[in-house]
């Protein structure tokens, strides 16, 4: 080794490739160019005077010793967050950012208007909102408040029950125009447009397909508002939120059995349960939400 003395941030870019896999996908996590993050790899390297990478055509692999760094960086990486998790749960300052995690449709259909609220009420706290379907880890900080369909299993996670979430099965009256109403089960003749399927355990999708096993799917995606387009559009029948549904152009279908609900979960580290800003905006939440949707 040239040099003993590592920086943390070439720390936390050595993780960000190993866990990416690449430079393209690594940099932008970190706010850094391909480029940049392809300089400072290199420097590392050069530091510690070993290869920590092995270049290949599908992406970046850990070779010997960059397996055993990783051992000791995702030590090292707890032990920062845990210190900067504590410290940032323990400030009395009401302004600052939030970062908060939840699926895109939950984001705009429902925490929209309930952040448009709370900035009128707290006007120098920014709100974050990444919303995806990949869970983000609390542990990480890689978000501060987390909304979720999977209640969370771990002691050091402050979760609170927010609403449960009605579905309802939606076409459009175009399509019932020019194909009738389904009947209760088979769906012969019958388009859906559905999930894509890597969802294809979720209660509704698996629903959906049980009750018209002849559909055909004719659209699929792991997008609600997609979904949703598509169906007003008269691609076929669809199981939506109804929170969603109910909002559009759209005829709620009755086959004798509404499709299964879920329920969404609030969640964020207990280290930051002291953080005023935080406690405000699940407050206000859990408050502003209703009970079921």
């Amino acid at each position: 080794m040239k040099d003993p003395r590592v920086a943390w941030d070439d720390v936390h870019l050595f993780l960000a490739v190993a866990r990416a896999g690449t430079l393209s996908a690594a940099g932008p996590r970190l706010g850094l160019t391909q480029p940049t993050a392809g300089r400072r790899l290199r420097a590392l390297e050069e530091s510690v005077g070993v290869t920590l990478f092995q270049r290949t055509p599908r992406g970046f692999r850990l070779t010997e010793a960059g397996e055993a760094m990783f051992r000791h960086a995702e030590r090292m990486e707890h032990e920062a967050v845990a210190l900067e998790r504590r410290l940032f749960g323990e400030t009395r300052e009401t302004g600052g950012v939030l970062r908060i995690s939840t699926s895109e449709w939950f984001a705009r259909h429902v925490l929209g208007p309930v952040l448009a609220a709370f900035s009128r009420e707290h006007p120098r706290v920014t709100v974050e909102v990444v919303a995806e379907s990949r869970l983000l880890d609390l542990d990480r900080q890689e978000a501060d408040l987390v909304f979720r369909f999977i209640a969370f299993d771990r002691a050091d996670i402050v979760q609170r029950k927010l609403t449960q979430i009605r579905y309802g099965l939606y076409a459009a009256q175009t399509y019932l125009d020019a194909r009738g109403a389904p009947d209760t089960h088979g769906g012969e003749g019958h388009a859906i447009v559905t999930m894509d399927r890597a969802f294809d355990a979720l209660a509704d999708v698996a629903w959906l397909r049980a009750r018209f096993p002849g559909a055909h799917a004719t659209v699929r995606s792991n997008s609600r508002d997609v979904q949703a387009a598509a169906c007003v559009h008269g691609a076929g029948l669809a199981v939506l939120p109804r929170v969603i549904g109910d909002a559009l152009p759209l005829v709620r279908l009755d086959v004798g059995e509404e499709p299964p609900g879920r329920t969404i979960w609030l969640g964020y580290h207990r280290d930051l349960k002291g953080l005023p800003r935080l406690r405000a905006l699940a407050d206000h939440v859990h408050a502003s939400v209703p009970k079921t949707l």
